[in-house]
């Protein structure tokens, strides 16, 4: 089932994140039919391939909402967490569906003051806090977490936005904060590039965010989000000290995009 639902999630994520840079709605269809839009690019559906042609890497920090079953309602959403907070953990957000099983999905994202290049990123990691309400389709507890972190680099040949899907495969639910490290995946993590691929660009899987984009390439922009875009689940993840070369960045809860 996970293996499905990342599939799918791969180009739901694309169209999703295309209409929150370029303003357009993308219909709910986009994610409906997993066999045919997990078939690979050159298989995309007309809505993906209209979203991926106006993808727009200028991700605005702060939370983005997605309707992705297109009933109006966002289920999936960010607060504050300081339920789980402690001395080590003071502002941590909640991505939750309160209890609902959704097929929404929620992200954060911050934009690194620093700008540092790939070449100089000495550290890249947050912790993250699964919840007991972190629930996967088949009702089994131990949903996928810390699940996605999404990068936005930019180079010579424009932005480049890419996230990265994990899960600890704590079952049930850890209730304990936990740290992913990020720094430690750019070279052999599992990256899908959801952004319309320049000339000399092979393919939108890859291991190695370094060699890919260059060691000049700046980061620009950092998130996690969490949601099933395939089958309905329910959320509860926690997270807090995303830290970039040393400076903790704070997460954010302002929404400042909702896309239906």
């Amino acid at each position: 089932m996970n293996r499905e639902r990342r599939a799918v999630l791969r180009w739901t994520a694309a169209a999703a994140v295309g209409a929150v840079g370029s303003g357009a709605v993308v219909e709910s269809g986009a994610a409906e039919g997993s066999e045919s839009n997990a078939r690979g690019a050159n298989d995309a559906t007309p809505a993906v391939e209209a979203a991926l042609q106006q993808v727009n890497t200028e991700l605005p920090p702060g939370v983005t909402l997605f309707d992705l079953n297109g009933d109006g309602s966002y289920t999936a959403t960010v607060e504050s967490g300081s339920a789980v907070g402690d001395d080590s953990h003071p502002n941590p957000i909640h991505v939750t569906s309160s209890g609902n099983s959704t097929v929404d999905y929620a992200a954060s994202i911050v934009a690194p003051s620093a700008e540092p290049t790939l070449g100089s990123l000495s550290g890249l990691r947050y912790d993250y806090y699964e919840g007991p309400n972190n629930v996967n389709p088949d009702e089994s507890s131990g949903g996928l977490a810390p699940d996605e972190t999404f990068l936005v680099v930019e180079n010579a040949d424009g932005r480049h936005g890419m996230y990265l899907t994990s899960d600890d495969g704590s079952d049930p639910p850890s209730e304990s904060w936990r740290t992913f490290d990020v720094a430690a995946r750019l070279a052999g993590g599992n990256w899908f590039e959801y952004t319309d691929l320049e000339s000399g660009y092979d393919g939108r899987n890859f291991g190695d965010v370094v060699a890919r984009f260059g060691a000049d390439a700046r980061l620009v922009r950092v998130g996690v989000g969490h949601g099933d875009a395939v089958n309905p689940a329910t959320l509860d993840v926690y997270y807090d000290n995303l830290v970039v070369n040393g400076e903790t960045l704070r997460l954010p809860t302002s929404v400042a995009k909702r896309v239906a």
